[in-house]
């Protein structure tokens, strides 16, 4: 590791620019291919939570709350919530604080997917990229609704988020409980920085990200429940029954390696 910092603990990781600190959860240990998990738009890296114990038998992750999400610094400029802004604290993270090479990246919805395609042209954090995993979301938003969303009246901007929070229901499997898991989102969405909500506005009502020009491995997950394949494709341990008829139920559909 290149800090002092504990790779195991959940906690605040110091960035390059002075005051601001990324909340970033860990699982498994650094010796292990290091996976970073991108949550989407308006949502945190707790998403990931429930999958940490199954992920971490293979892998070292690695789960930000990109800079205005979460529990991570909030500036009030908002040139802190751009696109490269977001790809320059990452770069960050993994190269010069955790040093890590080698990423598996998994991206959740739009933002996700835009923030892994800016990855791949960044000078440091290029090279260190293996494979990516993208969880797209299949709807899309009204723009009226994420106008409501920003909104200055809370009431308003409530409700919108209320609304926010049923389309991404059906990212969380059917199994767990709905109440608690809208919850969750619902809380989410309101920790989100004004700012950054804005810019997510922008992203996911006017860009499409080409991943179909990436240059490397591609996978495309339907559920948040299909993370189990991560493990399974590369796990030697034995696979109980149980762990044969999930992946079955979930096996995502796979893009093969596109040419450079």
């Amino acid at each position: 590791m290149a800090t002092s910092l504990s790779p195991y603990s959940d906690q605040h990781v110091p960035l390059h620019l002075a005051g601001r600190r990324i909340w970033c959860r860990f699982a498994g240990t650094p010796e292990n291919p290091p996976l970073l998990l991108l949550h989407g738009e308006w949502q945190s890296s707790a998403v990931f939570t429930p999958y940490f114990e199954l992920l971490s038998r293979h892998y070292y992750v690695v789960a930000p709350d990109i800079l205005g999400h979460g529990f991570s610094s909030k500036p009030a400029e908002r040139s802190a919530y751009t696109i490269s802004a977001w790809v320059e604290d990452l770069a960050s993270l993994c190269c010069s604080t955790l040093d890590l090479d080698d990423i598996h990246v998994v991206a959740v919805g739009r933002f996700g997917m835009c923030v892994l395609d800016a990855l791949q042209w960044h000078v440091a954090l290029a090279e260190r990229l293996r494979a990516f995993t993208i969880l797209p979301f299949p709807h899309s938003y009204p723009f009226s609704l994420l106008t409501r969303l920003g909104s200055s009246d809370v009431e308003e901007s409530y409700e919108a988020a209320l609304e926010l929070t049923s389309l991404f229901l059906p990212l969380f499997p059917q199994e767990c409980a709905q109440e608690r898991a809208s919850g969750e989102l619902l809380s989410q969405i309101r920790l989100v920085h004004p700012q950054a909500s804005a810019e997510l506005c922008h992203l996911v009502e006017y860009m499409e990200t080409e991943y179909m020009r990436w240059g490397k491995p591609l996978m495309i997950l339907q559920t948040l429940k299909d993370l189990s394949c991560l493990v399974t494709q590369s796990d030697e341990r034995p696979v109980s029954s149980q762990e044969q008829d999930l992946i079955a139920l979930t096996a995502p559909f796979s893009l093969p390696e596109i040419s450079g």
